[in-house]
C-alpha cells in the first residue's frame, strides 16, 4: 500500500519506516553526501566545464557549500536540515598557523599537532600527512581539555527561540550526538591509539568521559526538545578489510557511548540512528545495532560492503549510498546503467533504502556521466524531481 506523503519530511519517514512513499527521495548526509551535498570547488568547475549550467550552486570547501539549494533543485537531491547554533558558549579553541614548504602547506597548531598537505586542500582534497597528533600523553591531553571545554550555556529563552524555528518543519531534521572511535583517532592518530588502548586504558576512559559529557550536554536536550528524526553519530573506524579495533575494544571504550546516545534517541521517539563509517562496516553494523543503531551510510562499495547479504542480517536496518560513486568519471558510463539497475530496484523491493553514491563526487566526473546516473536513479526511485537534462 502507497503512504500518500505530503512533503519531505513524511517521505522520507516513510522509506525509514519501511513504507512506500509516493517516491524515494535522493537523499544523503553531510560529510558523505553522495550525489546530495555539492562538491569540491575543483570538481564544481569541472562540471561547469563539462557542460553544468554555471548558475548551479553547490561548489564548496570541505563541506560548506555555496549556494546548495541550488544544486539540490537543480540534481532533485535533498539531505537532512541541522542546526545552526550551539547551547554550549565559550570555547578557547585551538590557534594554528599555517605556512609553505617545497610545495606543500604545513599547518600546525597550540597543541603540537603538525599537519602536511597540498596547498588548497580544502577545495580540491587528498589525505593530508599527519605528521604529529593533537594528544600524545596525559600532559598534551589535559591542554586540549581545557581548551575545548564550554565555559557558559546560552540561556534557556535563547535556546527556546531557536528551537522554536525548527517546529513547524518539512524537511527531515538531524542533531549530531558525537561518536566515539573517531573522535579518539583524530586526537591521537589510528596507530597511537591503538598501543593506548593497552598501554593507558585509563587516558581513554578518561577522554570518552569527557566527550560523553559534552555530548550530553551540548545535544541530549536538544533532541528532547526537537525530536529529530534523525540523530548522527560518526566514526570512521574501518578499513577496507573491517573494523580498526576489536569488538572486545569497541564495547568497552566505545559501548557506553552509545548506550548514551542510543538511549536518548529512542526516548525521544527518533526513527533513525545513523552511523557515518568509511570503509568494511560488515562486521560493525551488527555491532552497532546492538545499542540501537538502526542506520548507517555511506557504505563504499570499494570497501567490499555487501548490502544484500547485510539485508539478510538485518531485517530494519536502514541504508544509505552503496552506489559506486566512480562510475560517473570520464570514461566510465557504460558502467552506470549495471551499478544501478543491479542494486537499486531489488534494495527499494525490502525497503529502508536511500540510494546515492558511496561519498562525494570525484575530480574527474564530468556532467554527462552525473547525468546520466542520476536520469537512471531517479527513474529507478520513481522520482519526479530535478531540473537537469534526462539522458
Amino acid at each position: 500500500m502507497e503512504w500518500r506523503t505530503v512533503d519531505e519530511r513524511e517521505r522520507f519517514l516513510a522509506v525509514a519506516r519501511f513504507q512506500r512513499p509516493d517516491y524515494v527521495p535522493i537523499f544523503g548526509f553531510p560529510g558523505a553526501p553522495g550525489m546530495s551535498g555539492g562538491c569540491l570547488k575543483t570538481v564544481h568547475d569541472r562540471l561547469v566545464a563539462t557542460g553544468m549550467p554555471a548558475r548551479v550552486g553547490g561548489s564548496s570547501r570541505m563541506n560548506d557549500a555555496e549556494d546548495l539549494e541550488s544544486w539540490q533543485r537543480y540534481w532533485g537531491a535533498g539531505g537532512p536540515i541541522t542546526l545552526d547554533f550551539s547551547v554550549c558558549l565559550g570555547v578557547e579553541a585551538i590557534r594554528s598557523v599555517t605556512r609553505i614548504e617545497n610545495g606543500r602547506e604545513i599547518v600546525e597548531d597550540e597543541c603540537g599537532a603538525l599537519t602536511r598537505q597540498v596547498i588548497d586542500n580544502d577545495i580540491t582534497y587528498s589525505m593530508p600527512e599527519f605528521i604529529r597528533y593533537r594528544v600524545r600523553d596525559r600532559q598534551s591531553w589535559e591542554f586540549y581539555r581545557d581548551r575545548m571545554t564550554p565555559r557558559r550555556r546560552m540561556p534557556a529563552d535563547q535556546i527556546e527561540a531557536n528551537c522554536l524555528r525548527f517546529d513547524r518543519r518539512d524537511w527531515p531534521l538531524a542533531i549530531g550526538a558525537g561518536g566515539a572511535y573517531g573522535f579518539l583517532r583524530d586526537l591521537m592518530g589510528p596507530e597511537a591509539l591503538s598501543l593506548a588502548f593497552y598501554d593507558d586504558p585509563q587516558l581513554i576512559h578518561d577522554i570518552m568521559a569527557w566527550r560523553m559529557e559534552q555530548v550530553s550536554n551540548q545535544s541530549f536536550a536538544l533532541i528532547e526538545r526537537l525530536r529529530p528524526e534523525v540523530v548522527q553519530l560518526w566514526e570512521d573506524l574501518s578499513y577496507n578489510h573491517g573494523m580498526l579495533l576489536s569488538p572486545a575494544l569497541f564495547r568497552e571504550f566505545c559501548g557506553p557511548s552509545y548506550a548514551q546516545a542510543c538511549g536518548c534517541a529512542r526516548a525521544a521517539g527518533v526513527a533513525v540512528i545513523a552511523v557515518d563509517c568509511d570503509g568494511n562496516v560488515m562486521e560493525f553494523a551488527p555491532l552497532a545495532a546492538e545499542y540501537g543503531v538502526n542506520a548507517m551510510y555511506p557504505f563504499e562499495v570499494k570497501a567490499g560492503n555487501d548490502l544484500f547479504a547485510l539485508r539478510e542480517k538485518l531485517p530494519d536496518f536502514v541504508f544509505f549510498g552503496w552506489l559506486e560513486k566512480e562510475v560517473v568519471n570520464e570514461g566510465n558510463e557504460r558502467l552506470i546503467g549495471p551499478e544501478i539497475l543491479g542494486k537499486v530496484p531489488p534494495l527499494l523491493g525490502k525497503g529502508g533504502y536511500f540510494p546515492n553514491g558511496d561519498h562525494g563526487l570525484q575530480p574527474t566526473a564530468t556532467f554527462r556521466g552525473l547525468c546520466r546516473f542520476m536520469t537512471i536513479l531517479h527513474e529507478s526511485c520513481g522520482n519526479p524531481e530535478g531540473e537537469f537534462p534526462r539522458m
